[in-house]
């Protein structure tokens, strides 16, 4: 055996190389690597198509995405994806919106953040989990940061105006304005947790609303179903409880911009017919297709039995496009309780088995967030709770729960900073009338502090100050607003003055402005002339200093008549004032 290895030891040597690079090849077109990573579909509910730059219609479940990618979602539609990365959070993703489009700007990565660009419609980014890497979502008019913030973005056009909506429900958005040349417009300007803005573009980008309060009865049904599912996977730290959001979706049962709890579509893909790149969404007969999701991950919307998955993230594999006969058909139901998950497989029209009131220390159950009833499709039915009160049992003739010696946390915010003060149930926090912040004027604080009884994050409402910057270039002046400590833009930059005087620069930093100003143009104190030539009839100009030679812009040999040229009528040398040379030909 060792003199057969002597005798073939290069070729053997040489095979098994040629084996190692075949396996290579085939994990790395199969995606082995790095087919994890990126932007995803993980699941789709009715009418959704993913056309790409070929103009290729894809099954969406699944699907990843890349750059030139077109998202379209229709009526009573939705979609999920999820940006998959190796520091990011699972429970992180984004419902696009029904009658929503959305464009793929980046090719995802998983390591740095990546833009999407909404043409119309809605989305809601739930990215309350710290990521490596997160999205930018583009409208026509801003740009919107989603990091470490539960926000609703929206872009709506119609025959007189076009808007973008940005409502942060948790953390704070940086929301920056673009030109129609895509050119930034001011600078960012911070919208914090439970406030919405509206930027409007009649005449360029401009804040029509900044920092308002939220009103839930202003949402749709979709978006407080959307929001009741983010409360409960994000717990206590989301600023809404499941049950106050329950409560006006309730009012919303019949808004018919949102899918209902009862209707809700199940699993099966609808693809459409590819969509042109136009802001038209296409209304093509649609094709039914069924595409169940892979299962090598664990996107939201992809079948699960891994606890503490997002609620947003289960459903089954897809039962076939609906027949005549359903008797043979079963749907699965999934119920998550506190982050866990079981899974029923209920006949169809049947009923699914509701499990006993869930008892989990410190929370008080407070319903189910969809119906174990008529079974029709693929559900999702999620426990919510709200915090429990303790009960004091010393006066037997009071019937009232109150809470005995609880200590709730009180998260201020100031800023970029916060620090967490412990206050006793019902008491007041110890919160300033006013603070002092560098560049910033306090307007007070975005919640009531005088009767606290739950953890709470409170949030010092701040507006930069603004100051006015006056450019003076020769005789005209041009006024501007600069944020505390940021550059103040000239309107444009001159070349020369009225005399010819070549531009210099400003008499005082454009920079960290801290005060109104009045900013210069200097130019250079020696004189320039113009001098204008005239060859066969054209018009040159040129510019020499006071006392130069000027040079022509060319050395004529003939004119249009075959004349051939003779001299300047003026002298190319000593220009003390403006003139103009003519050429002679003969």
């Amino acid at each position: 055996m060792k003199e057969l290895f002597k005798s073939y030891k290069i070729p053997i040597i040489l095979g098994g190389c040629a084996l190692v690079a075949v396996i290579l090849t085939v994990i790395l077109l199969t995606g082995g690597f790095s087919s994890a990573y990126g932007l995803y579909v993980s699941s789709a509910y009715g009418t959704v198509s993913v056309t790409n730059s070929d103009n290729v219609t894809a099954s969406t479940a699944g699907y990843q995405l890349t750059e030139g990618d077109i998202i379209t979602v229709g009526a009573n539609s939705s979609c999920t994806l999820a940006y998959k990365g190796g520091k990011n959070s699972e429970n992180n993703y984004i419902v696009i919106g029904p009658d929503s489009q959305v464009l793929v700007m980046s090719n995802f990565d998983g390591k740095k953040d990546g833009e999407l660009f909404l043409r119309n419609g809605t989305v809601i980014a739930n990215f309350a989990e710290k990521d490596h890497s997160s999205v930018i979502f583009r409208t026509a008019d801003s740009s919107v940061t989603t990091a470490d913030s539960v926000a609703k973005i929206a872009y709506y056009t119609n025959e007189f105006m076009s808007y973008t909506d940005l409502h942060t429900f948790m953390g704070t958005s940086q929301i920056q304005l673009y030109d129609q040349l895509g050119n930034p417009v001011n600078s960012a300007e911070m919208q914090i947790e439970k406030k919405w803005g509206r930027v409007v573009s009649e005449s360029g980008p401009s804040f029509e609303a900044l920092n308002l309060d939220i009103d839930l009865n202003e949402l749709t049904a979709f978006d407080l179903k959307t929001l009741i599912t983010i409360a409960n996977i994000v717990g206590e730290k989301f600023p809404y409880t499941p049950a106050e959001l329950k409560a006006v979706y309730d009012t919303k049962a019949d808004d018919s911009s949102g899918i209902s709890v009862e209707e809700q579509p199940s699993e099966t893909v609808t693809v459409t017919e590819p969509v042109d790149t136009s802001d038209t969404i296409q209304t093509a007969e649609p094709i039914v297709t069924t595409n169940p999701p892979p299962t090598e991950t664990t996107l939201p919307g992809q079948t699960t039995t891994k606890p503490k998955t997002s609620a947003a993230s289960t459903t089954a594999a897809s039962t076939s496009s609906a027949t005549a006969n359903q008797s043979n058909v079963y749907h699965f139901v999934s119920i998550i309780i506190d982050g866990e998950e079981t899974i029923q497989e209920v006949p169809h029209g049947g009923n699914a088995e509701k499990p006993a009131d869930p008892q989990i220390e410190g929370l008080t159950f407070i319903g189910w967030d969809n119906s174990f009833e008529n079974i029709t499709e693929d559900r999702i039915i999620t426990a919510m709770f709200d915090e429990a009160l303790v009960t004091d049992n010393s006066n037997n003739n009071d019937d009232t729960d109150i809470n005995f010696n609880v200590v709730h946390n009180v998260t201020v915010v100031i800023g970029d900073k916060s620090t967490v003060i412990q206050v006793e149930h019902g008491q007041s926090a110890n919160l300033p009338e006013t603070i002092n912040v560098e560049g910033y004027a306090f307007k007070g604080w975005d919640k009531d502090y005088s009767n606290i009884t739950e953890d709470i994050t409170i949030t010092a409402i701040l507006e930069r100050n603004v100051f006015k910057v006056t450019f003076v270039i020769e005789n005209d002046t041009f006024v501007v607003d600069v944020n505390y400590g940021e550059t103040a833009y000239p309107p444009y930059i001159p070349t020369y003055d009225s005399q010819g005087n070549a531009f210099t620069g400003w008499d005082k930093n454009v920079g960290n402005i801290t005060a109104d100003t009045t900013i210069t143009a200097l130019f250079k104190d020696d004189n320039y002339h113009t001098v204008t030539f005239i060859i066969d009839g054209q018009f040159y100009t040129a510019k020499v200093e006071h006392g130069g030679t000027v040079e022509p812009p060319f050395w004529p040999a003939k004119n249009a008549s075959g004349q051939t040229f003779l001299f300047w009528d003026t002298s190319l040398e000593n220009i003390t004032s403006d003139v103009t040379i003519t050429a002679y030909f003969g």
